[in-house]
């Protein structure tokens, strides 16, 4: 009874996979005869049932030249141009296949490392390797050409118009086209990346910097360049023998290989930018803090990624690997000292906002930062100071004591408040420091800094 109920199940599947194959054909028929709504009649039949590996490559072609057709003639070019690159996946490159022992039924792999997945699993023997041969994608080229320039033109309209996401959408397409026709679209999806950063869709730029990112696209391009004897004009070559064969013929002279320079850290920067500005983190970020480890604007990047995403102990340890690259960089030790400071441990931060402003001596806030850190036990000492204000021997001189020290923390603070006021004269530096002069019982400098804090109060 088992084997018959086994049997059974594999017969079902076996013919829901037929079944997918007969209205897909139907789906392509109906397109091909302009029959857009039986199109979607017959694709609406297997809608949720074509992300599966069973599925043979020529059947998913039809799918999904079949879906490309209808987003196409509905005016949806980037789902057309998504639809027709999935296609070529499917008529391009190699299949691996093979009988799963487990379900019975043939999978189909596109990639080697897919491919050895699936045998490392223990449920293939062998699979067997297949070219695809080109055949749709083929019947496609006039559309996926005319779609691609159209894209192309549209694109550098919306960016010299300055709509910057419109742009982006284009630079897609076209990129997935190029993609579908054989070509290579990367330059345009980097195009795309860029657009979208400009018009601060980050995400968007984000996602497709990784991609780029992740295949190790680097722009790199090599062309040979060559003088023409008749016109002295320089004239490109797609290639070195035809460069050569141009020179021997005597057509051209000095025929030189011209690279284009790498974008791979023009790459890292921009994910990182887009990071920060989203004040989110994504693992791409050690990738690229592993590539780039002394490089202290990119290392200073990730760091404030760790502080905008709440990873604190990261952006400390960040920036005092920082520090080793770059040791005179005075955001960075302020930075370093403000995380100390937070930590509460004073000393440090002391050590680091001294750094700071040995590296520039107009750091403003360093000088701010140190005063708060010398005043910072006045709490505790007010709290001492209220509770003796009583009349016995004891608590007058607790009280006096204790005034004195609180007097002797603003003597201590002046000096940096000063500096701090020196570099920048606002209000709100002059009314700090006057209430200082106050508390250090600096009366004529009170006088002073309380008409000049008047002065400045409408500024």
């Amino acid at each position: 009874m088992k084997k018959i109920i086994i049997t059974t199940v594999a017969l079902l599947m076996t013919g829901g996979i037929f079944a997918q194959e007969k209205e897909v054909k139907a789906a392509l028929d109906a397109i091909e005869q302009n029959n857009i709504q039986g199109a979607k009649s017959e694709l609406a039949k297997v809608q949720g049932q074509m992300d599966s590996n069973t599925i043979d490559p020529e059947t998913m072609a039809k799918y999904c030249y079949t879906l490309g057709e209808i987003a196409a003639v509905e005016g949806d070019v980037l789902e057309a141009a998504k639809m027709f690159e999935k296609m070529a996946t499917y008529e391009r490159g190699t299949v691996y296949s093979g009988k799963n022992n487990a379900t019975g039924n043939t999978e189909y792999f596109y990639s080697k490392e897919d491919a050895d997945k699936a045998e490392a699993s223990g449920n293939f023997k062998k699979l067997k390797e297949k070219s695809l041969k080109p055949n749709l994608i083929d019947k496609a080229q006039n559309r996926l050409q005319s779609l691609a320039e159209n894209s192309l033109q549209q694109a550098n309209a919306y960016y010299q118009g300055n709509q910057s996401n419109e742009a982006g959408d284009k630079f897609l397409e076209a990129g997935s086209l190029i993609n579908a026709m054989g070509g290579n679209g990367d330059l345009f999806r980097y195009n795309a990346a860029l657009s979208y950063h400009k018009g601060k869709t980050f995400q968007k730029a984000l996602d497709i910097y990784k991609e780029l990112m992740n295949k190790g696209y680097t722009g790199e391009t090599t062309s040979w360049i060559g003088i023409e004897k008749d016109t002295g004009n320089e004239v490109s070559f797609p290639s070195k023998a035809e460069a050569e064969t141009q020179q021997k013929l005597g057509l051209v002279t000095n025929v030189r290989q011209v690279k284009s320079e790498s974008v791979e850290k023009d790459l890292a920067n921009y994910a990182l930018n887009a990071l920060v500005n989203m004040k989110s983190y994504d693992p791409i970020v050690e990738t690229i803090a592993a590539k780039y480890p002394n490089d202290s604007e990119i290392q200073s990047m990730i760091g404030t990624i760790y502080h905008n995403s709440g990873k604190d102990d990261l952006f400390l340890k960040k920036l005092l690997e920082t520090e080793k690259i770059d040791p005179k960089n005075e955001t960075n030790l302020y930075n370093i000292g403000v995380l100390y400071m937070e930590q509460n441990n004073d000393a440090k931060a002391l050590e680091y906002f001294e750094k700071a402003i040995a590296a520039d001596a107009n750091y403003k806030n360093a000088y701010t930062n140190i005063a708060l850190i010398k005043v910072k036990p006045e709490k505790e000492y007010v709290e001492i100071i209220n509770d003796n204000r009583g009349s016995s021997a004891k608590e007058r001189k607790i009280y006096t004591e204790y005034m004195e020290k609180r007097k002797n923390l603003y003597i201590q603070a002046v000096p940096y408040l000063e500096k701090a006021f020196n570099i920048e004269k606002t209000y709100e530096s002059a009314k700090t420091l006057r209430q200082a002069y106050q508390a250090a019982e600096m009366f004529e400098k009170e006088d002073e800094m309380r008409a000049i804090e008047k002065s400045l109060m409408n500024q």
